[in-house]
Protein backbone atom coordinates (compact mmCIF):
# COMPACT_ATOMS: atom_id res chain seq x y z
CA UNK A 1 0.00 0.00 0.00
CA UNK A 2 1.11 3.71 -1.02
CA UNK A 3 1.15 6.17 1.71
CA UNK A 4 -1.35 8.87 1.47
CA UNK A 5 -0.37 12.14 -0.17
CA UNK A 6 0.25 14.89 2.18
CA UNK A 7 -1.08 17.91 1.81
CA UNK A 8 0.59 19.77 4.03
CA UNK A 9 3.97 19.43 2.02
CA UNK A 10 5.23 22.94 1.00
CA UNK A 11 5.46 23.86 -2.37
CA UNK A 12 7.75 26.97 -3.40
CA UNK A 13 6.32 29.65 -5.60
CA UNK A 14 7.34 32.76 -7.30
CA UNK A 15 6.47 35.91 -5.07
CA UNK A 16 4.15 38.35 -6.61
CA UNK A 17 5.44 41.79 -6.80
CA UNK A 18 2.86 43.09 -9.68
CA UNK A 19 -0.37 42.32 -10.86
CA UNK A 20 -0.76 43.59 -14.79
CA UNK A 21 -2.93 46.13 -15.28
CA UNK A 22 -3.34 47.19 -11.52
CA UNK A 23 -2.01 50.03 -9.92
CA UNK A 24 -2.24 50.48 -5.92
CA UNK A 25 -4.31 53.62 -4.65
CA UNK A 26 -1.67 54.59 -2.12
CA UNK A 27 2.01 54.81 -2.39
CA UNK A 28 4.05 54.83 1.18
CA UNK A 29 7.06 56.69 1.15
CA UNK A 30 9.66 56.92 4.00
CA UNK A 31 9.94 60.72 5.40
CA UNK A 32 13.34 61.46 5.89
CA UNK A 33 12.31 63.49 9.49
CA UNK A 34 9.21 63.25 11.11
CA UNK A 35 8.21 66.81 12.72
CA UNK A 36 7.12 66.40 16.76
CA UNK A 37 6.29 70.17 17.35
CA UNK A 38 9.60 70.53 19.62
CA UNK A 39 11.81 71.70 16.88
CA UNK A 40 11.50 75.67 18.10
CA UNK A 41 11.84 74.63 21.96
CA UNK A 42 15.05 73.56 23.80
CA UNK A 43 14.66 71.18 26.44
CA UNK A 44 15.26 72.04 29.65
CA UNK A 45 15.06 68.56 31.06
CA UNK A 46 14.20 64.95 30.53
CA UNK A 47 13.67 62.06 32.55
CA UNK A 48 12.09 58.94 31.93
CA UNK A 49 9.03 58.40 34.35
CA UNK A 50 5.33 57.24 34.62
CA UNK A 51 2.27 59.78 34.43
CA UNK A 52 -1.03 59.46 36.19
CA UNK A 53 -4.40 62.04 36.16
CA UNK A 54 -6.98 61.98 39.14
CA UNK A 55 -10.63 61.31 37.74
CA UNK A 56 -13.35 59.42 39.21
CA UNK A 57 -12.16 59.26 42.64
CA UNK A 58 -8.45 57.25 41.99
CA UNK A 59 -5.37 57.57 39.89
CA UNK A 60 -5.09 56.27 36.53
CA UNK A 61 -2.23 56.17 34.91
CA UNK A 62 -1.73 57.71 31.18
CA UNK A 63 1.09 56.09 30.27
CA UNK A 64 5.21 56.03 30.53
CA UNK A 65 7.88 58.14 28.56
CA UNK A 66 9.96 60.53 28.74
CA UNK A 67 8.68 63.47 31.12
CA UNK A 68 9.86 66.91 29.30
CA UNK A 69 10.27 70.48 30.23
CA UNK A 70 10.79 72.81 26.78
CA UNK A 71 11.16 76.22 26.42
CA UNK A 72 9.98 77.68 23.30
CA UNK A 73 12.72 80.22 21.27
CA UNK A 74 10.83 82.89 21.21
CA UNK A 75 7.90 83.39 23.20
CA UNK A 76 9.67 82.13 26.33
CA UNK A 77 6.88 79.83 27.12
CA UNK A 78 7.98 76.71 29.01
CA UNK A 79 5.61 73.77 29.08
CA UNK A 80 5.41 70.40 30.03
CA UNK A 81 5.48 67.35 27.12
CA UNK A 82 4.87 63.69 28.10
CA UNK A 83 4.43 61.29 24.94
CA UNK A 84 3.71 57.48 25.74
CA UNK A 85 7.15 55.63 24.94
CA UNK A 86 5.65 52.97 22.70
CA UNK A 87 3.10 54.51 20.57
CA UNK A 88 4.31 58.53 20.95
CA UNK A 89 0.59 59.76 21.81
CA UNK A 90 0.81 62.96 23.65
CA UNK A 91 -0.84 62.07 27.43
CA UNK A 92 0.22 65.44 28.79
CA UNK A 93 0.91 68.94 27.57
CA UNK A 94 0.52 72.31 29.03
CA UNK A 95 2.45 75.32 29.64
CA UNK A 96 4.18 76.06 33.22
CA UNK A 97 2.18 78.49 34.85
CA UNK A 98 3.38 80.70 37.84
CA UNK A 99 -0.42 81.06 38.77
CA UNK A 100 -1.60 79.09 41.94
CA UNK A 101 -3.36 76.46 42.19
CA UNK A 102 -1.83 75.71 38.61
CA UNK A 103 1.92 73.85 38.61
CA UNK A 104 2.76 74.24 42.40
CA UNK A 105 4.72 70.79 42.34
CA UNK A 106 4.54 69.07 45.34
CA UNK A 107 5.80 65.70 47.24
CA UNK A 108 3.20 62.92 47.07
CA UNK A 109 2.76 61.85 50.95
CA UNK A 110 2.94 57.79 50.12
CA UNK A 111 6.18 58.04 47.87
CA UNK A 112 9.46 59.75 47.38
CA UNK A 113 9.54 59.34 44.30
CA UNK A 114 6.35 60.53 43.02
CA UNK A 115 5.50 64.28 42.43
CA UNK A 116 1.84 66.27 41.95
CA UNK A 117 0.41 69.10 40.77
CA UNK A 118 -2.82 70.51 39.01
CA UNK A 119 -2.61 72.30 35.15
CA UNK A 120 -4.61 73.37 32.56
CA UNK A 121 -3.68 70.05 29.94
CA UNK A 122 -4.45 70.51 26.33
CA UNK A 123 -3.09 66.47 25.49
CA UNK A 124 -6.92 66.04 24.56
CA UNK A 125 -7.71 68.74 22.00
CA UNK A 126 -9.17 70.84 24.76
CA UNK A 127 -8.02 72.51 27.61
CA UNK A 128 -9.21 70.91 30.78
CA UNK A 129 -7.99 71.31 34.66
CA UNK A 130 -6.19 68.04 35.56
CA UNK A 131 -4.58 66.92 38.68
CA UNK A 132 -1.37 64.44 37.59
CA UNK A 133 1.14 62.82 39.19
CA UNK A 134 4.55 62.06 38.11
CA UNK A 135 6.64 58.63 39.21
CA UNK A 136 10.15 58.33 38.82
CA UNK A 137 12.10 55.08 39.10
CA UNK A 138 14.84 56.97 41.96
CA UNK A 139 13.86 59.77 44.35
CA UNK A 140 16.77 61.60 42.49
CA UNK A 141 15.75 64.15 39.91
Amino acid sequence: PSAPADDDEYVAEEEVTMVPGWAPSVTLEVKETVETGEEEEEELYSQRSKLYRFRDGEWKERGTGEAKILKHFVTGNIRFLLRQEKTMKIVANHLIIDQLPYCDLRPNANSNKCWVWTAQDCADGEIVVEQFALKFGSPEL
